[in-house]
């Protein structure tokens, strides 16, 4: 079931109803629950199981951390390792069936009997992040292990959140379904923006634009043009696909009285490589910054007189976004992907130009974006692509166009990816310069609203981070 199917648009007003007719917090977590487990488990229930299970063992990990303070640092690293090693066979079972099919069969064993065809549970990525940062703020005493099951299933399976995020920390989310809430309707002031932008950008953009994009990204060999178009029309997908499924989020979990956290900010405005990340996916790269890049920069740091500066100061950023490609997805192309902006990131340092970096004028500083812009597109390109030799094939071999009728066909794509990219420029321009016309942004909602009705039957594929 997702944000933007049917059986969504009937199963959310029932619970949300029976969810606020309910006094105690007890039964809105008990009933969050139970819906959770029903929203994950509506295309594969046994999905559920594995959410459940990994749930208990962490429940009672953490407890045991609180009790026995001598083996919390170990009972840790148990939770820690039975989170990592769920996610990894998870994912890499994928990858390496095939080949390991194919050679069961050469020796006369059928590969099913193994279950070759395991599914990868939907949102495992994102609530094992969750899990495995509370352990840690268990054991770092920054966080009290929840003694309520309820209370605690519900966040790990938080269901606006379980199937791509945002990774909200248990500070933040779990101590609100600790206590009480009460509607207001603040609530729903906060709320009803935010989701007429999510199934705006989603349906009315992303959907389109990806029509485009999948057509030039299932070329054989696409020509260095079309492959630019794709590169634009990925940059602007992915951007749409996942702000919408991060704004519908959190305009259902206002609807519950809970505040969630805030996941992208104009990331396509930085000037630098940090920027871009500390604009991007918030959550993720907080966790990672908090978790990784924090902890093994200070490890190093004990460590100054042994290893040279130079390996300090880039191995921090190059292991952090190593980890961050490795949870994006399986294959060369992700490890590439998050190496490739590592190295960035270090090169970026040693040219003195950190996160904060700002040029002293106009000009240099839309030099500085434009150069940004077009390594986040080029990283993009790595992302999206069907592998990597597909990439550098087509990235080095291909001719820039072949007939003039490309060349024209990719002018007016362009042009199609300019107009769509501007319904959010707008939005941009509105919320910053003209924040009190309120009739104006009035008129924006009203419009987005009419497109979003128009485009709902056209497509409704799945977010782009589903996969993740």
């Amino acid at each position: 079931m997702g944000f933007t199917t049917y059986e969504f648009l009937v199963f959310f007003p029932i619970f949300l109803a029976l969810y606020w007719l309910g006094k105690s917090h007890h039964w809105k977590n008990l009933l969050l629950l139970a819906a959770s487990y029903g929203f994950y488990g509506w295309i594969a229930s046994w999905h559920i199981i594995v959410i459940f299970l990994s749930t208990v063992a962490d429940y009672f990990l953490a407890l045991g951390m609180a009790r026995w303070k001598p083996k919390a640092r170990l009972l840790m690293w148990v939770g820690v390792i039975l989170n990592v090693s769920l996610l990894a066979f998870t994912k890499y079972y994928i990858f390496f069936n095939t080949s390991l099919a194919n050679w069961l069969s050469q020796i006369g064993i059928n590969g099913d009997v193994f279950l070759m065809r395991i599914a990868l549970p939907l949102g495992l990525s994102f609530y094992i992040l969750k899990k495995i940062g509370y352990l840690l703020d268990v054991q770092r005493d920054t966080f009290q292990p929840s003694r309520d099951f309820v209370a605690f299933a519900a966040y790990v399976s938080f269901f606006p959140q379980v199937l791509s995020g945002p990774i909200d920390r248990p500070q933040k989310l779990l101590t609100q379904l600790h206590g009480p809430r009460v509607w207001k309707l603040e609530n729903l002031n906060n709320a009803w923006q935010l989701l007429i932008m999510g199934f705006f950008k989603k349906i009315v953009i992303a959907n389109t634009v990806q029509v485009v994009v999948d057509q030039i990204f299932g070329l054989e060999e696409p020509s260095k043009i079309l492959l630019l178009v794709g590169g634009l029309g990925f940059t602007l997908q992915i951007l749409a696909d996942f702000s919408s499924y991060t704004d519908i989020s959190r305009g259902l979990s206002y609807l519950l009285g809970l505040e969630t956290a805030e996941n992208f900010n104009q990331p396509y405005l930085s000037l630098t490589p940090s920027e871009f990340w500390n604009r991007w996916h918030i959550s993720l790269s907080s966790w990672l910054r908090d978790y990784i890049f924090f902890p093994l920069r200070r490890a190093l740091l004990k460590r100054r007189g042994i290893f040279p500066e130079i390996l300090i100061q880039s191995m921090p950023p190059l292991i952090t976004m190593f980890v961050s490609g490795l949870w994006h997805g399986v294959g060369w192309k992700f490890i590439v992907w998050g190496l490739y902006y590592g190295i960035l990131i270090v090169l970026y340092q040693q040219l003195g130009i950190h996160g904060d970096w700002k040029p002293n004028n106009a000009i240099k500083q839309f030099f500085a974006w434009l150069v940004m812009f077009a390594l986040i597109v080029f990283g993009w390109l790595i992302f999206r692509a069907n592998s990597l030799s597909w990439f550098w094939n087509a990235f080095t071999n291909t001719p820039f166009y072949r007939t003039p009728q490309e060349l024209i066909a990719s002018f007016v794509l362009v042009g199609m990816i300019g107009f769509y990219a501007s319904l959010l420029f707008v939005k941009f321009l509105l919320d910053r310069y003209v924040e009190k016309y309120k009739s104006l942004h009035a008129f924006y909602y009203v419009c987005a609203t009419l497109m979003t009705i128009v485009f709902i039957n056209s497509s409704s594929p799945d977010f782009i981070y589903f996969q993740f």
